[in-house]
């Protein structure tokens, strides 16, 4: 395959929204302006990529939704700790209770938070 160098200029608003997303990809700007002239171009030709750009947006909804599947494990995690922090903070200021005790008073206290989160 041969190459020609071709000279873009891009607005200064586009050229930052170009930047930003290749940062989100993980690929330089110029793979990524690459990619939007071929996918331009064959847009604008009716060219059959349409399934491979389906397929690509496809994969990128599902590495969004893996994320943000992993934020809500880890924040869930998170509320879950603070609990227990909270449980055993109040046991340790009053008479020591046992652990089966502390535990549930954990889980009721992670019930709560997750109703008042509205995620129950």
């Amino acid at each position: 395959m041969k190459f020609v160098q071709h000279s873009v200029r891009l607005p200064l608003t586009l050229s930052k929204a170009l930047q930003r997303a290749a940062q989100a990809r993980e690929t330089s700007t110029y793979a990524l302006l690459q990619q939007c002239v071929r996918v331009g171009i064959a847009s604008l030709s009716d060219d059959q990529t349409a399934p491979q750009l389906t397929a690509e947006i496809a994969q990128e909804i599902g590495a969004l939704a893996a994320r943000l599947a992993h934020v809500e494990r880890l924040t869930e995690r998170t509320l879950f700790v603070a609990c227990a922090a909270y449980t055993y903070a109040r046991a340790a200021a009053g008479p020591s209770a046992d652990q089966s005790k502390l535990t549930q008073a954990i889980q009721d206290a992670f019930t709560r938070q997750i109703k008042l989160a509205g995620d129950s």
